[in-house]
């Protein structure tokens, strides 16, 4: 598939971005026009969220469980999915909402994808949706790992699995029946290392030849480019504007979470002293989820304001390349979609 052919040339790699990109990271905005005394009540409302058993996601559903949201956490590991939530429900007693466990997720294990997805049909029958969070993610330090199909593990857990989930939800959540309809893909200031040009390697996305991988970073770049071209194309495949949804992605800050579990423990010994911590993520993910401004394909920054993406993937929201990506991933998970009535 050729995703670039007879596009004009795309802008040039700008390390003044990047320079502030990184600036924003390390030293974000704090939006104190728009904290959590902001977010609306949510009583009768329902989020679904992956990887909420720990880091951003858990500090998301303590903050939605405070506002009486009705959760749904999709988690691989169902000892932890538990722990959390008996951890959460304890904390937030007084809570009108609730807290569902969805176990048994592994993102980059299509056959798993699916059947969570069937599991997740049964139980969203006649509920509304408002709110999605793909939050779970993977960031690994190493090149040569693979999903079971052979695909490059980064881009499967981060980039084809929630599509692929996503396409369960779908047809309880693409209708107009409330006022409050956000999804959000989360993205990372990583998106910045991605191939050039648009984000990814349109030779081969998936990096089936392992000797032909590039460095971890890059690969994880990728994955964050590509869901920054997710948010864009959900919205324009699905003609979302006609129910009300938003699609964003976020970038929730330089944290200190296990998303770096892969790497050297000096590595995360250092991450853990200087960069924030997980709480300020979620204020970052729930400002997509919840600022009253925002439009499909913005992409939002910490803690709670939007940047233009690195100006080639910026190019792809809008000359189709994005589009290109979408039909891409959903023609390599097709034997794992829901079958059509």
């Amino acid at each position: 598939m050729s995703f670039f052919e007879d596009l004009p040339e795309p802008p040039k790699f700008s390390r003044l971005q990047a320079l502030k990109q990184i600036y924003r990271g390390i030293r974000p905005i704090h939006n104190t026009e728009f904290t959590e005394d902001s977010y609306p009540d949510l009583t009768g409302k329902l989020c679904i969220i992956t990887g909420m058993n720990t880091g951003i996601g858990y500090e998301a559903v303590d903050i939605l469980l405070s506002k009486n949201c009705n959760v749904i956490g999709i988690i691989r590991t169902e000892s932890k999915g538990l722990a959390a939530k008996e951890k959460l429900l304890a904390k937030n007693k007084g809570t009108k909402g609730s807290l569902q466990i969805v176990s048994g997720c592994d993102l980059s294990d299509f056959e798993s994808v699916k059947a969570t997805g069937i599991s997740l049909q049964s139980i969203l029958k006649d509920k509304t949706i408002n709110l999605i969070i793909h939050n779970a993610g993977l960031m690994s330090n190493f090149n040569n790992r693979n999903n079971p199909n052979g695909i490059e593990l980064m881009f499967a857990t981060n980039v084809m699995g929630p599509q692929l989930l996503q396409s369960y939800i779908d047809p309880f959540f693409l209708k107009k029946d409330d006022t409050l309809k956000r999804i959000v893909w989360v993205s990372s200031l990583a998106h910045m290392g991605a191939p050039g040009p648009f984000g990814f390697n349109e030779k081969d996305p998936k990096y089936l030849d392992v000797k032909s991988r590039p460095q971890p970073t890059t690969l994880y770049g990728q994955s964050k480019a590509c869901n920054i071209l997710q948010a864009k194309a959900y919205g324009l495949k699905n003609d979302i504007e006609q129910y009300g949804i938003k699609s964003v992605s976020v970038f929730p800050g330089i944290l200190n979470t296990e998303l770096a579990r892969d790497y050297p423990k000096i590595v995360k010994t250092v991450w853990s002293k200087i960069f924030y911590e997980p709480r300020y993520g979620a204020i970052s993910e729930l400002y997509g989820c919840f600022y009253p401004d925002l439009k499909t394909g913005d992409y939002v920054v910490p803690f709670g304001a939007t940047e233009t993406p690195r100006y080639d993937i910026n190019a792809a929201l809008t000359n189709g390349v994005c589009l290109k990506l979408w039909d891409y991933v959903q023609s390599e998970i097709s034997d794992y979609l829901p079958k059509k009535k």
